[in-house]
């Protein structure tokens, strides 16, 4: 008896055995079939979001290229405007006798003033008290002759270091309203160039440069003030 309850606690262990055996195989089988499908979701997912990337570039890149179409188109127009309303000013200019006279006359003043400097190089002189020329002696004359080319060196050096220096100023604060100005001034002047002389007997082309530097010099203060506080 004691034999076959062994034999039978025997079979019923090997039994639950193989039954163990079988539900860990189906355990298994089900955790890799559930893998398999969350893997398959994963790369849809994937190729779904790469779809979309893909679409994503191709809409930005005709996005930027029609921004980049209309820009062009914008920056010609204003060109041609630009062009158009310069071809005014200088058919305003032509027009404008004021103008022209005061321009010539700035030309003519520095080409007297650089004759002059060269006549009294040449032969250094100064008026008596009766505006009479009175000429120096050839010693003193050589002397005179170096130390006004000494002066004339550095007085254009020391200008052209400031002017360089102004202009490197102008250049940080130059933008489109400094241009719009500038031709607004000069339409200005053009326009009402007689009525100005009228109440400022001043030259045109002096005052034109008058107003555009004090614009940019004042501007210049207010970006240094700006950049210290």
């Amino acid at each position: 008896m004691l034999e076959e309850e062994i034999k039978d606690v025997r079979d019923r262990n090997s039994k639950l055995q193989i039954q163990v055996n079988q539900s860990s195989v189906e355990a298994v089988e089900q955790a890799q079939q559930k893998q398999e499908e969350a893997e398959k979701k994963v790369r849809t997912i994937q190729c779904q979001y790469n779809k979309l990337q893909e679409n994503a570039e191709t809409v930005k890149e005709k996005a930027d290229q029609k921004i980049k179409s209309l820009k062009k188109e914008m920056k010609e127009k204003t060109s041609f405007w630009r062009m158009l309303y310069m071809v005014f000013v200088v058919f305003e200019i032509i027009k404008s006798t004021m103008v022209q006279n005061d321009l010539f006359a700035c030309i003519k003043v520095l080409i007297r003033v650089w004759c002059r400097y060269v006549e009294w190089v040449i032969r250094p002189s100064e008026l008596n008290i009766w505006g009479e020329k009175e000429y120096f002696s050839t010693e003193w004359s050589w002397c005179l002759r170096v130390m006004a080319i000494i002066i004339v060196v550095g007085v254009v050096i020391a200008g052209e270091k400031f002017v360089l220096k102004k202009i490197e100023q102008y250049r940080r604060v130059w933008d489109k309203y400094s241009m719009r100005l500038m031709v607004v001034s000069l339409e200005m002047i053009i326009v009402s160039g007689d009525v100005m002389r009228r109440f400022m007997p001043i030259n045109l082309v002096v005052l034109f440069g008058i107003i555009n530097i004090a614009v940019m010099e004042i501007r210049i203060y207010y970006r240094r003030a700006n950049e210290i506080y």
